[in-house]
């Protein structure tokens, strides 16, 4: 069965069925709900390296380099997967809504290689348009750290900034 292509950034980004530990039925557009979202498909609900780069998220947003977002995991599979990624990273902190994908990972461009399935991240805007996109076929490749902070800079505050009048030179007169 051929596999589609992995979206680009600028592209909306594919609307997939998902289902939560519960068995609840629902869409990732859905689940995205207009918000802005870093999702990232796992290669599978117990792969170490996907929940090390749901653990680098959530310290991206718990250090506030990043600006909100929802954060969503997809481990390939049904509510059973769903479950087993949900367990895993509530008990590392991880606070991502945890939606399996059945067998759509593929619907996004993610094939699998050998029985290995591919894994990625992909940065959505509140239009859901990609802003960002990582895949690879070895879950150590499916996230980058620097491409998330670019896609969404935490904002910045107003006592950070710094008055164009006050950077201008002035003109003293006597």
């Amino acid at each position: 069965m051929p596999q589609s292509i992995v979206p680009v950034v600028g592209d909306p980004m594919p609307d997939i069925a998902v289902a939560d530990a519960g068995g609840r039925s629902s869409t990732l557009e859905d689940v995205r709900d207009g918000r802005r979202a870093i999702v990232h498909f796992m290669r599978s609900s117990t792969c170490p390296v996907c929940l090390a780069h749901a653990a680098t998220i959530q310290r991206l947003f718990d250090a506030g380099e990043i600006a909100d977002a929802a954060f969503v995991l997809v481990p390939p599979g049904g509510p059973d997967e769903a479950a087993t990624t949900a367990g895993r990273v509530a008990a590392r902190g991880i606070r991502a809504e945890v939606w399996a994908s059945g067998t759509d990972h593929g619907s996004v461009g993610l094939g699998q290689f050998l029985g290995l399935q591919h894994s990625g991240t992909f940065v959505i805007d509140d239009g859901g348009l990609l802003l960002a996109v990582r895949t690879s076929t070895l879950p150590t490749g499916s996230f980058s750290r620097d491409e998330v902070v670019a896609a969404l800079p935490a904002p910045k505050h107003a006592a950070d900034e710094v008055a164009p009048s006050e950077t201008e030179p002035r003109e003293v007169r006597s």
